[in-house]
């Protein structure tokens, strides 16, 4: 299973501009990057209304799939939360890191957006904390530095 590293914070806006800088900039140094988004307000769908996805899962297909030759989904109704180790483990195993979007539960690394340092704590939960950002992504550079050396550690 590859690293995984949760970017958590109260800030919507600036968790996604940091994941979507980070993944380029790890992109760019030769790092396949996996990313996790933890959807919290429930049901969502892959496709819009009216695509075959959206019919077949509103027919009653308990897990729906779409596939092409750059990308793959997939939709899995599910009775019992999944374990973010089982979900890293079966889709994620080809990647040198996972970037998570939220898990604020997990027991995972983490970076933590905020907009004063102070506010870190209640997202920190006793686990490991990478890097303490603001979401600026014009001070990235620092939170790279920190996700290469946890990387790099034996």
């Amino acid at each position: 299973m590859p690293p995984m590293i949760c970017i958590l914070g109260n800030n919507k806006a600036a968790k996604t501009r940091l994941m979507e800088a980070l993944i380029k900039d790890l992109k760019n140094r030769g790092l396949s990057v996996g990313a996790l988004k933890y959807h919290k307000h429930g049901d969502f769908e892959i496709d819009i209304e009216g695509k075959d996805t959206w019919k077949y899962a509103m027919a009653g297909a308990e897990t729906v799939a779409i596939t092409s030759s750059v990308k793959f989904a997939l939709v899995k109704n599910i009775k019992v939360p999944t374990n973010i180790e089982e979900i890293c483990e079966k889709y994620f195993g080809d990647n040198d890191i996972v970037l998570a979007d939220g898990f604020t539960l997990s027991d995972k690394p983490r970076i933590i957006v905020v907009e004063k340092k102070e506010d870190a704590a209640i997202f920190e939960r006793g686990c490991r904390v990478i890097s303490v950002t603001d979401g600026n992504i014009e001070n990235i550079g620092a939170v790279i530095d920190n996700i290469l050396g946890f990387l790099n550690e034996p």
